[in-house]
């Protein structure tokens, strides 16, 4: 979960910075929030009963 959070502050702190238009940061940010959420996803597999 602590790589959702991390990609999402990256958004947010983008957007008040004002690099919206730098695809190499929103991309970085999505990137970080979609590998935190499927290790997230792992790791409840991995230790529960599915």
């Amino acid at each position: 979960m602590a790589l959702v959070v991390a990609g999402a502050l990256l958004l947010v702190a983008s957007y008040i910075a004002g690099w919206t238009s730098s695809n190499l940061v929103l991309l970085t940010g999505l990137i970080i929030i979609i590998l935190g959420a499927a290790l997230h996803i792992r790791q409840l597999k991995k230790g529960g009963k599915y």
